[in-house]
């Protein structure tokens, strides 16, 4: 009897034993079920965290392209210079079918079919910027490039407005196109209270860009410096002389005649042919070819001043360059008869 019953405690044990493992088994199984789902769902975030992050990685370099395409534009002072740029990037960067810079007074309806963004700089209005065909996805790219362009814009106009301010050209030293074009009406005034003759010269440097293509803007910059610094050297204190653009240079000879004026001129030329010029490492000779009419005889205002000593140094370079020619007509007479 005891055996039997020793026997029958062997066998609940072994079935209670039995479900308690199974219960267990059952747990486990639950418990490994629930960490392989959530190992699959690990390896899911972290192939969209990884994915985000390539996405980020491709923006953020996007942005950089962006921008540095945009810093490229720091180099230009005008916005005659900035704008066709910036449009010419604008497109290599987004597909676009036009980019085109309005005047502020320009006529809108004309543009009807383009997007119009306004372009203005503390309340003073620029112009506008019109983009045909700028698609949906290209948008954040285009809003990026035009707030860089407008900080760009920003530093052209204050640029500008110091220029005003300016009298002489940080360059050469020289009087800049706007004073001296005061300082020309000036003398027109003066002459004509008084009486009084002046020579007005314009004056270029032969093959400029050839030196420039040749031996870089450097070497350029050191040849109208130098040049500058003969011209004044050989002037009298009471001449005025300006740098009018790029290698043009322009002087007002007052008090003088053509014959002094011719004399001044030639000798210029002369002092300048003859100078051995250290640019870097290049040791260069570089001419000059003037252009000169005489007040009033030749024109009594400082435009026609200007036409015709223009005139005439573009008939000295014509005819062989490193040379002087001066207009010889009447105020009335707009056909260029040039002696030398």
């Amino acid at each position: 009897m005891f055996f039997v019953i020793l026997f029958l405690a062997g066998l609940i044990a072994l079935f209670v034993t039995s479900k308690w493992q199974k219960r267990r088994l059952l747990k486990l199984e639950s418990g490994f079920r629930q960490v392989n789902k959530n190992r699959e769902s690990l390896l899911e975030e972290h192939a969209k965290v990884k994915d985000i992050n390539a996405k980020l990685s491709h923006n953020v370099l996007n942005l950089i392209e962006l921008y540095e395409t945009t810093k490229e534009l720091t180099r230009y002072m005008t916005l005659e210079e900035v704008i066709p740029v910036f449009c010419e990037r604008l497109k290599n960067k987004i597909a676009l079918e036009e980019c085109r810079f309005l005047e502020p007074g320009a006529d809108l309806s004309k543009f009807s079919t383009y997007d119009i963004y306004v372009l203005q700089i503390d309340k003073e209005l620029i112009g506008r910027l019109a983009i045909k065909g700028l698609q949906p996805e290209d948008k954040d790219k285009f809003y990026i490039m035009l707030n860089q362009f407008k900080l760009i814009l920003k530093r052209v106009n204050l640029y500008s407005k110091i220029e005003e301010l300016s009298v002489t050209d940080s360059l050469t030293g020289l009087f800049l196109r706007r004073y001296f074009q005061e300082r020309l009406e000036g003398e027109i005034t003066r002459s004509n209270k008084f009486g009084l003759k002046f020579v007005f010269l314009m004056m270029d440097l032969d093959n400029f860009k050839t030196y420039n293509d040749r031996y870089g803007h450097l070497v350029g910059d050191v040849l109208l410096r130098e040049v500058a610094r003969i011209i004044k050297d050989n002037l009298r204190q009471i001449d005025v002389v300006a740098r009018y653009g790029g290698e043009e240079f322009s002087i007002i000879l007052p008090e003088i005649d053509r014959e002094e004026g011719l004399y001044v001129s030639q000798r210029l030329c002369r002092a300048v042919e003859k100078e051995l010029i250290r640019a870097y490492d290049e040791n260069l000779k570089i001419t000059i070819s003037m252009g000169g009419c005489i007040f009033p005889k030749d024109a009594s205002d400082a435009q026609h001043l200007v036409d015709k000593a223009d005139q005439a140094m573009y008939h000295a370079k014509g005819t062989g360059k490193n040379r002087v020619c001066f207009w010889e007509g009447s105020v009335n007479n707009d056909i260029g008869v040039f002696k030398q």
